[in-house]
């Protein structure tokens, strides 16, 4: 075993952070498992041991022999030089003591753990000073629309130019599609109504969507900062769109798809921010809408045709399964309880303002429903016997997750471990 010093150096390598993060702390309460991870250090070369000073234990000079005596304050240099050398001598053979050895390396070896679980997963939590996203595209509309912030990376990082060529081809790449789309729309209304492109490119952006695994953009600890400002833009376009009316904004068909993708963003995201903000979005398109049908059948006799033509709706099925996944994503068990129905059309669809109110109903719901659930004196709610889909991800070192030896989830997963959705708070 190599001796132990009190005097060393520290130079944690990055690298080994996971290694030292699935080790036990418990491992230092007895000194040979606190040796054990202390030679790890040594052999890693994450400890360098440095001499310790010599020039403390370097005794006083003895005055020279002189027939007079010393002056009182020579006297009482060289008695406090005496002392101060005994402390030093009795300071470095503590230091040599087995116990004093023990702590010194139990204290690193925990630092060392430490680090290693804050740099794995604690350092992206730091909070992090906001900045104002460059806005992409035209304005779509007179409605002012929250948007969200920025997301930078971990505080005080500094970024690459690798990072910042990427970050640059990202927006300037959304800017020019956002922009694109636009001149497409205002084209297609002025000139040729059948040449509408934009309408695919976000049918086809739901369905990639929908294609992906529940949940999947939750963690935003695990999104680069570049694709939440991807997704920051990518939603400001998209109200933009869904509540543009009138020669320069988007066809009916290009704003019901525009607040079906923002539905279906929000709803991987899962955060009650987001679908908050399409109730908002949904009414504000709807009223949108309807001011423009006064505005046309004002001047136009046949104002019948401009409000089938003008009327803003979303896909009734749509609507259904978003109700369903918030159900099923919140541990709901029971029949749903809503006041408002839904009524579809001839076309399938359904009126915005009531499946914004749908929405918010279903929020309200569920609310409750997790204050009845959690609280220890409310009766049961729904039935014992609905099947209950609990989903899992983050961090599993310490199989909190019930998922063998996987060290992380990165993606949310069904887990079996968990038999009632009340284990999981």
């Amino acid at each position: 075993m190599v001796p132990c010093q009190t005097h060393v150096l520290l130079k944690w390598q990055e690298h080994f952070n996971s290694s030292w993060a699935s080790e036990e702390g418990l491992k230092t309460a007895k000194r040979h498992g606190a040796a054990a991870l202390y030679d790890k250090l040594l052999h890693n070369k994450e400890l360098v041991t440095l001499a310790q000073p010599v020039h403390e234990l370097v005794g006083p000079r003895l005055p020279d022999f002189e027939c007079d005596a010393s002056a009182a304050a020579e006297k009482e240099e060289y008695l406090s030089s005496l002392l101060r050398s005994q402390r030093w001598l009795a300071h470095r053979m503590l230091t040599q003591t087995s116990y004093t050895l023990a702590l010194h390396r139990r204290l690193v070896v925990l630092q060392r753990i430490y680090y290693a679980f804050h740099s794995k997963y604690h350092d992206k939590f730091r909070v992090q000073l906001s900045s104002k996203c460059t806005e992409s595209g035209t304005e779509g509309g007179p409605l002012e629309l929250p948007t969200e912030p920025c997301h930078s990376g971990a505080a005080g990082k500094v970024k690459s130019g690798t990072d910042v060529l990427i970050e640059m081809g990202v927006r300037t790449g959304l800017s020019l599609l956002f922009s694109l789309l636009q001149q497409n729309w205002r084209y297609a209304a002025s000139m040729h109504p059948e040449s509408v492109l934009c309408n695919d490119v976000l049918a086809t952006a739901s369905s990639v969507l929908a294609s992906l695994p529940p949940l999947s953009l939750a963690n935003e600890n695990k999104i680069p900062s570049v694709g939440l400002d991807c997704l920051a833009q990518v939603a400001n376009f998209l109200k933009k769109t869904a509540v543009s009316s009138g020669l320069g904004g988007a066809d009916p068909t290009g704003r019901r798809l525009a607040l079906e993708l923002l539905l279906g963003l929000a709803m991987q995201r899962g955060s009650l921010k987001f679908l908050l903000e399409w109730v908002e979005v949904a009414l504000a398109a709807s009223m949108s809408c309807s001011t423009s049908v006064l505005s046309s059948s004002s001047t136009s006799f046949s104002s019948s045709t401009m409000g089938s033509q003008h009327s803003a709706g979303a896909g009734f099925d749509v609507i259904q399964q978003t109700l369903l996944q918030m159900r099923q994503y919140s541990g709901f068990r029971g029949d749903a309880v809503n006041t408002q129905v839904l009524t579809k059309d001839a076309d399938g669809l359904c009126q915005l303002s009531q499946a914004a109110l749908v929405v918010f109903e279903e929020i309200c719901n569920l609310a409750s429903y997790c204050l009845s659930s959690c609280s220890t004196n409310a009766a049961a709610v729904g039935s014992e016997t609905d099947a209950v889909m609990v989903y899992v991800w983050g961090s599993n070192s310490s199989q909190q997750l019930a998922e063998g030896t996987l060290e992380k989830i990165l993606l949310p997963k069904v887990t079996q471990g968990f038999s009632d959705a009340q284990m999981v708070c």
